[in-house]
């Protein structure tokens, strides 16, 4: 790290509270700030030179830190509706994926056909797996206002949370139509003594999107 780039950022952060917000934040800015000066560098330019274009291209801190020196709750009546809003949308999923093998059940003590009752079955878990992705994906994303480092990672932080709660989303619905499915073809094939391989399918579909995830967070 340069000496000069260290120094600078350690007089912005002077007044920032010592917290490990502050220093995460600070972490985070120096790390950014030493891969751009490292590439410029190798790309020939001065190093007083590099070292102003990666100082000028910070841009306004004063916003982050104000965050900082804030109190939590600024934003709580938006935070506090948007997580009722969340907990409605998940709760509704979750009854539904419970609800879901029900219908084969009812159509078996009604001796009425019970491949019918598949249909409605997986209506049911489409539905809910519909409500949880809405829900992960219809949390508000940052826009940036400048091409700025610190506008950069407001968007990159903004944009890492957006990835963490749609692969949440996505994951927690396959695990609850995993377990539905399990249900279904052992009760109604009877098929305890293989059924359970559809877990080992899961685990292995589980980690083709995590791997999905991180290849996306690498680009």
């Amino acid at each position: 790290m340069n000496d000069k780039l260290y120094r600078y950022v350690n007089n912005l952060f002077e007044d920032a509270p010592k917290n490990k917000k502050t220093y995460d934040l600070k972490e985070e800015l120096l790390s950014n700030l030493d891969a751009k000066y490292t590439d410029l560098m190798s790309d020939g330019y001065p190093e007083d030179e590099a070292c102003n274009i990666v100082i000028s291209s910070i841009g306004d801190v004063d916003e982050l830190i104000n965050r900082l020196n804030s109190p939590d709750e600024v934003n709580s009546d938006l935070i506090d509706e948007r997580k009722k809003k969340s907990a409605l949308l998940v709760a509704v999923a979750v009854g539904l994926y419970i609800l879901s093998p029900c219908f084969v059940i009812i159509f078996d003590i009604l001796s009425l056909d019970e491949n019918l009752g598949i249909i409605p079955m997986f209506i049911c878990i489409a539905i809910a797996t519909g409500i949880l992705i809405y829900n992960g994906m219809t949390s508000p994303k940052y826009l940036k206002k400048d091409e700025t480092l610190v506008e950069e990672f407001k968007e990159w932080k903004s944009a890492n949370s957006e990835n963490v709660r749609v692969k949440k989303s996505i994951t927690s619905a396959m695990w609850i139509t995993i377990v539905a499915i399990y249900l279904v073809i052992s009760f109604y094939f009877n098929a305890w003594s293989f059924s359970w391989i559809i877990f080992v399918i899961g685990a292995a579909i589980d980690q083709i999107i995590s791997a999905a995830f991180d290849l996306k967070k690498r680009r």
